[in-house]
């Protein structure tokens, strides 16, 4: 008896497969905002102030050095004449002998007491004087400085593939196994 066996194969197809790839490369948008503040700077230089009190201390008797000499030289010049005229006056008392005055009687005249004299007067005032200065200034003006950079966005694309490929190829093998003849009847 003849026996037939098969043997099969069945085809088996595999793929091959690339994947894909994508890149993203990302630079960020940059925004800067810097603000300058304004500068102002003043300057003033100090006020001056002058106050003269020699007038208002000459007339209440007050000198300085060379208001003192300047008295001294008028009070020498007004003593120097004050004795002259009364030397004059004294000689001029000898001089007239029509009225037949002593001796003693001219001198004492000079030794008598004089009558004070009062004065009311009024004092210089105080001489002041300001000197003022104008402000100088200088002024910056501030600002707002902006630096913006656009971001970007860069993709690199590698497309994928898939290839089928056949791994294991289909068949169908026959055999005959056995003889055709029946030998055992």
């Amino acid at each position: 008896m003849v026996d037939l066996q098969i043997q099969q194969q069945f085809g088996r197809i595999g793929l091959q497969v690339t994947p894909f790839q994508y890149n993203v490369s990302i630079t960020p948008a940059n925004f800067e905002v810097q603000q300058r503040p304004a500068e102002i700077s003043l300057e003033q230089p100090a006020a001056t102030i002058e106050i003269d009190n020699t007038p208002a201390r000459e007339s209440l008797g007050y000198y300085g050095v060379v208001a003192e000499q300047r008295a001294f030289d008028q009070e020498a010049k007004s003593t120097t004449d004050a004795g002259i005229s009364r030397r004059v006056r004294e000689g001029e008392q000898f001089a007239d002998l029509t009225k037949k005055v002593s001796v003693a009687r001219i001198v004492s005249q000079d030794a008598e007491p004089r009558q004070k004299e009062v004065q009311i007067g009024c004092s210089q005032p105080i001489r002041i004087s300001v000197t003022t200065y104008s402000v100088n200034y200088q002024a910056n003006i501030g600002g707002v400085s902006v630096d913006a950079r656009v971001g970007s966005v860069h993709g690199d694309l590698q497309y994928g593939s898939a290839q089928s490929i056949m791994e294991q190829n289909p068949y169908i093998k026959f055999h005959a196994v056995g003889a055709i003849y029946d030998v055992q009847k």
